[in-house]
């Protein structure tokens, strides 16, 4: 058992050594591994810059190839840039870096609460079951009421504090009631909820899924009916303007990849493990229980995004009330018809 646990904490720790180093070179640029045909068509038109997470829908994604070879027929060349962080990569897009890339519900909220412009196109199928609050198998805490009294593990303005925040306040349970200690990466918070700095774990797949095949827990609650716990996609206010096309091949090509990799799971494991560093046994786990598929942005997407939003102001954890809506352009004609 702490073998394992010891294999488990220095995978992790590898993986976000090693995010962070590529960023901090600006990010690697490579292409799938099928690649573009490399014509000189495929420069015609010039190069689209995409940012991407390991481990999420666009490192599949990119690791499909179909963007490459669909935007090449159009004249484009693709670059792909890996970010540690949602907030790094946005922070790319908003200075021109990157063209297109994607980040969590909360990254978003603190980039436009701290006044720099986004423009959501589109997002990712909600995902309630991977964020989770869970307790060791052996805790006398059964349920969210529980939670009066104890020291509860989470990062700070992540998709589970988004989670607890809901849960407490559903349950009547005021934050001055609980403890909250907030670590910085996945190795800290598994490290520090194992050897018992915390009662209570917020975590997140694949992390949750790799603390439920390492630890014996039990799940207090999850984003079902809390957290559509989602994923957005963003572009730059020139690529929107100036090569709308390019937005809808991008979105096209996403939720073909999205559709393969939900009638490929088991491969889309092996691909992640790979790219993440880690064991193939929780990425299955965690491909599981989520469906993978590009949505348009609607008025109830974006009510929920703005509920996230206020929660997090009224926890005090952003300085300045904020509009989703504002940052949601027009997008309808750039909708490819695949995505509903």
């Amino acid at each position: 058992m702490k073998k394992t646990l010891l294999l488990t904490l220095v995978a992790i720790f590898a993986l976000v050594v090693a995010a962070c180093g590529n960023n901090s070179a600006g990010g690697s640029t490579s292409g799938s591994p099928s690649g573009s045909p490399g014509t000189p068509a495929a420069t015609q038109k010039g190069v689209v810059t995409i940012g991407y997470q390991k481990g999420n829908t666009l490192n599949i994604l990119k690791e499909h190839g179909n963007l490459d070879k669909a935007l090449s027929e159009k004249g484009y060349k693709v670059e792909w840039k890996v970010f540690p962080t949602g907030t790094v990569l946005l922070e790319a897009l908003n200075t021109n870096n990157i063209d297109f890339g994607h980040a969590s519900d909360g990254n978003a909220v603190f980039m436009q609460a701290g006044g720099h412009p986004l423009n959501y196109v589109a997002s990712e199928s909600p995902y309630p079951e991977g964020v989770a609050i869970v307790v060791k198998a052996d805790s006398r805490i059964q349920n969210v009421n529980d939670l009066k009294g104890k020291t509860i593990g989470v990062t700070k303005g992540g998709n589970q504090h988004y989670l607890l925040l809901v849960a407490l306040e559903k349950a009547g349970i005021s934050l001055n009631d609980v403890t909250i200690k907030f670590y910085k990466d996945a190795a800290e918070g598994l490290a520090a909820f194992t050897k018992g700095e915390f009662d209570v774990y917020g975590t997140w797949d694949p992390y949750l899924a790799i603390v439920e095949n390492t630890v014996k827990t039990r799940t207090i609650v999850n984003g079902t009916s809390n957290s559509e716990n989602r994923t957005f996609y963003f572009a730059t206010k020139d690529l929107l303007e100036k090569k709308p096309e390019v937005v809808t091949t991008i979105l096209q090509e996403l939720q073909n990849a999205d559709k393969w990799a939900n009638e490929n799971k088991q491969e889309v494991s092996k691909i992640l493990s790979t790219e993440l560093g880690l064991d193939v046994a929780p990425i299955q786990k965690a491909n599981d229980r989520r469906t993978f598929g590009v949505q348009q942005i609607n008025d109830a997407i974006i009510t929920s995004q703005q509920k996230l939003a206020d929660k997090f102001l009224e926890a005090g954890l952003l300085t300045a009330k904020i509009n989703i809506k504002e940052a949601v352009p027009a997008t309808q004609s750039i909708i490819p018809s695949n995505v509903k």
